[in-house]
């Protein structure tokens, strides 16, 4: 399992989402602009597909070889999924379908959010059931916590710069964890 993640982890998931911001400015455009405009609207779904799954799957198997598979860490990783899918298969085209548009945003922001509560949870239930110490991982997730509130206030908007730094951190992160929950 690790190789498999951890080549999604460093080299798999980052390359595909570098190249989705390839090309377009860091701070004055986002994901949802960039996969709904110029043909690049597959790339974008695929990218969605492959990002969202694996943040689920990985974390899944984390869980169960932990062993701590708390119904409620579950849920929340699951809608994370439904929602960041949806986000991404709704498109992001306000002058054609404003409505659609503005549900698009709102799921597109939930689903981060769902998925820290989900890391938050899972996390703390690990820290109870083994009674080891997972400083590092709180602080990372502190770090991609309050840098992701930086970035949003600093650029004013959800951001390509935003959704590359959370998107490489969470990786990391669970790579880390990985790691940590295996004693390398």
């Amino acid at each position: 399992m690790e190789k498999r993640y951890g080549f999604c982890s460093l080299c798999l998931i980052p390359l595909l989402t570098l190249l989705m911001a390839f090309g377009d400015s860091w701070t004055g455009t986002n994901f949802s602009v960039i996969g709904n405009r110029g043909g690049r609207r597959m790339a974008f779904l695929l990218w969605g597909a492959l990002t969202g799954n694996y943040f689920y799957l990985y974390t899944k198997e984390l869980m169960e070889l932990s062993g701590c598979r708390d119904r409620m860490s579950r849920g929340f990783l699951f809608a994370a999924l439904v929602f960041f899918i949806t986000a991404v298969g709704i498109p992001y085209l306000p002058e054609r379908v404003p409505g659609l548009s503005r549900l698009h945003v709102q799921i597109s922001f939930l689903s981060p959010l769902l998925l820290a509560v989900a890391q938050v949870r899972f996390l703390l239930l690990l820290q109870k059931e083994s009674g080891g110490r997972f400083g590092v991982q709180w602080g990372f997730l502190a770090f991609l916590g309050a840098g992701s509130v930086i970035l949003l206030f600093s650029v004013g908007m959800v951001s390509t710069l935003l959704e590359v730094y959370v998107t490489l951190g969470v990786c990391l992160y669970l790579w880390l964890l990985h790691r940590k929950l295996e004693g390398n």
